[in-house]
């Protein structure tokens, strides 16, 4: 996958309490690190906490489709590049590929369908206007490359 349309959104650090018995990082927090780099994009279209509070709307994820490819080790640090590859007026595909910080190796891809819901009534509804706008400005490569978010295991 090339980098055209990708955003490098969020980085972590594999913790100790994330690896299992077979010595790397258990599928669990794969999963944790790819929900917290879908919420670094959301959070770059505009649809951040405060946006959701204000406006009592939420995405949920409704499908998703996770490869693992290689592991992740205590201390690796970890990229996640996040691609748009489909949106309407209440629906977000996004693809995320996790890469080693140090090689650049792919370790998972996860391609996830998100709905908007509005959760006045738990139903699906239609983005509002604003955050279309910032999803269709991303969607044409005219949305800048944001700062990264980044959780960093402590010493």
């Amino acid at each position: 996958m090339s980098d055209t349309g990708v955003f490098w959104l969020h980085e972590a650090t594999v913790r100790p309490e994330w690896v299992d018995y077979n010595h790397h990082m258990n599928e669990a927090y794969y999963v944790l690190v790819f929900g917290d780099a879908t919420d670094a994009f959301y959070d770059h279209v505009g649809f951040d906490d405060a946006f959701r509070r204000r406006e009592h709307v939420s995405l949920y994820t409704v499908e998703a489709h996770i490869r693992y490819l290689a592991e992740a080790h205590e201390g690796e640090a970890l990229r996640i590049g996040t691609r748009l590859l489909a949106y309407d007026e209440k629906r977000l595909r996004l693809h995320h590929t996790m890469v080693r910080r140090d090689d650049a190796e792919t370790l998972a891809i996860i391609e996830l369908q998100a709905l908007h819901v509005d959760k006045r009534v738990v139903r699906s509804s239609e983005f509002h206007p604003e955050i279309a706008a910032r999803i269709a400005a991303v969607a044409t490569g005219a949305a800048p490359q944001p700062a990264v978010s980044r959780h960093w295991v402590r010493a």
